[in-house]
């Protein structure tokens, strides 16, 4: 086993993770980094189209306060509002560190940014690069990293946070790359590991993104807020099949038809049609899709033909992904359904990107409370830069005044020899990518954009089986650490299983259909004190939820003056 010594360890290279470690070195701390893949390459943030932000390149009309109203308003009331605020307030002032540091937004031939519309945002907001804002983004922020000495180490699967008298003191995993048990002591942790698309058999996220954090949270004591709220994409193709889930950004100007040919989101929002949020979208299409509207390959047709070329600009990116497999959306239409694209729930954070937990901070998707029950357009990418920055301040500053904590030597040696154990198991009558593939049959059918009680119920069930299975019956070839994907898939079999059990806990705890969480037995918002919203805490002693009320006020949303 490997032992390294670091101030902050970073856990996942997405944008959040890159941002939060920059700061993090600014400030002179010794920044580590771990991820499951290559750095800057396993998360969502390179599919990122677009970020939104209120600054000196927006319409008259728009201002911090709309940005604010809309994200509160379209996240169903479930946001956290302070740490909305604070989205709002300081989204422009990343966006143009970025600016300073080489990424270049799209611009207009008059010289003005490219702002496009997006469902939930009052005025076009979204600022976006042909060739994606998140890939270039990341190259951005790669390059910080290296200009700061962050010590980057791929190939790291984490597996468990160490903590010491409540206090969180590393990590371990396994360095698959090296072939080793690893072991890091730091003064402060940020998580950074992302969402969990990966849980589903139809989803935009990269293989890596299994939901690692929401575990390792758990397990150390953190608490994660609102579970259930799981974003499904509203159009990713269904076909061709080499594409499914692939997203399609430019559903913000399309128009979507049956297979009546009918227009149907005029019969769900017939003053916003497709412009309404994700949410709305998504149900809708779901809806036409079970009732037997749907296309052939189980979808609805999306139709962007007739629009400007100068409307294309901002999509570049997936036309030529599109090209590259024989179509072209501007003069055809295409089959689109639901995909698994983001979570809005997570480990709960303050302000400073502070979990409950001391020493332990958490930014970008896998934290909750800024998005709510639905997420809006480049709201996104926004996150990743105003909470990486906050994360990255937070644990340098933690770091600093934090003396280095000794490891619990009884947790060392427990997760050493858990890990010794599971790499002599062996083969046994099932792997754990079967199972994997058992267990996204079990959320596509139960927990997916409409649910029931009763399905919800069977899930549960499901998974509990699968829990008890892991143990018994899921084997693991090969003998050695050294690229065990065997071994990788097991341990991330672990992580999924066990945030699928919040997920389902959660969606059997709301009893009213809220953002993301269609209950079918529950179709109508809790309206007995309306707009008040249950907030569920899920803690680590038992699994067990506890539930707070939190009334949400619109007196709290008010005129704030327009951004210069």
């Amino acid at each position: 086993m490997r032992v390294i010594e670091t101030d902050v360890l970073v856990i996942g290279t997405g944008g959040a993770g890159l941002y939060a470690a920059i700061r993090a070195g600014e400030r002179g701390r010794q920044v580590t980094i771990w991820d499951k893949g290559l750095i800057g390459r396993s998360g969502g943030t390179v599919s990122g189209a677009g970020v939104s932000a209120v600054g000196p390149w927006s319409d008259p009309g728009d201002s911090y306060d709309l940005h604010f109203r809309d994200t509160v308003i379209g996240g169903a009331y479930l946001s956290d509002q302070p740490l909305v605020r604070i989205l709002t307030s300081e989204a422009h002032e990343r966006v143009m560190e970025m600016e300073k540091w080489g990424l270049q937004f799209d611009k207009r031939a008059d010289g003005r940014y490219q702002l496009d519309r997006a469902g939930g945002h009052t005025c076009p907001r979204v600022m976006a690069i042909s060739d994606r804002v998140g890939l270039q983004m990341t190259k951005v922020l790669r390059a910080q990293c290296i200009r700061f000495g962050v010590r980057h180490q791929p190939d790291v699967m984490t597996t468990r946070l160490l903590t010491k008298q409540g206090v969180v003191t590393g990590a371990m995993g396994v360095d698959l790359g090296n072939g080793e048990i690893i072991q890091a002591d730091a003064r402060a942790v940020i998580l950074a590991t992302g969402g969990v698309g990966q849980l589903y058999p139809v989803t935009s996220n990269p293989v890596k993104v299994t939901g690692d954090g929401f575990e390792l949270a758990l397990t150390a004591g953190a608490s994660l807020i609102n579970m259930e709220q799981v974003q499904f994409y509203p159009c990713g193709l269904v076909y061709p099949r080499s594409l499914h889930g692939f997203i399609l950004g430019i559903m913000e100007y399309a128009r979507l038809y049956n297979a009546d040919n009918e227009r149907f989101m005029a019969r769900y929002e017939p003053e916003l049609l497709e412009h309404t949020t994700r949410d709305r979208l998504a149900r809708s299409i779901y809806t036409e899709i079970v009732e037997g509207r749907g296309t052939p390959n189980k979808g609805v047709f999306l139709d962007a033909t007739g629009l400007s070329e100068d409307t294309f600009r901002s999509f570049q990116y997936e036309l030529g992904v599109c090209a590259e497999r024989g179509f072209d959306y501007r003069h055809k239409r295409v089959e689109v359904a639901p995909a698994a694209h983001f979570f809005m729930g997570g480990i709960a954070i303050d302000g400073n990107a502070r979990t409950t937990v001391p020493g332990l901070f958490a930014a970008g998707e896998v934290s909750g409370g800024v998005q709510g029950g639905n997420r809006l357009s480049g709201n996104s990418l926004a996150e990743i830069l105003v909470f990486g920055h906050r994360a990255g301040d937070s644990a340098a500053e933690f770091a600093g005044n934090q003396d280095r904590i000794e490891p619990d030597k009884t947790q060392v040696r427990e997760e050493k020899s858990r890990l010794t154990r599971l790499l002599n198991k062996g083969p046994l009558q099932l792997t754990a990518a079967q199972v994997k593939h058992r267990l996204r049959a079990v959320m596509q059918a139960h927990v997916f954009v409409s649910r029931t009680v009763k399905g919800l119920e069977t899930a549960r069930q499901a998974l509990d089986e699968i829990s008890r299975e892991l143990a018994d019956d899921v084997g693991i070839t090969g003998s050695r650490f050294h690229h065990n994907y065997s071994l990788l898939d097991y341990l991330e079999l672990e992580k999924m299983v066990t945030t699928g059990q919040m997920i389902v806990a959660a969606a059997l705890a709301r009893k009213e259909s809220r953002g993301a969480h269609y209950l079918e037995d529950f179709p109508g918002l809790d309206t007995a004190t309306p707009p008040q919203c249950t907030e569920i805490t899920i803690n680590r002693d038992t699994h067990q939820m506890n539930i707070k009320m939190r009334p949400v006020e619109m007196s709290s949303i008010h005129p704030q003056k327009p951004a210069q």
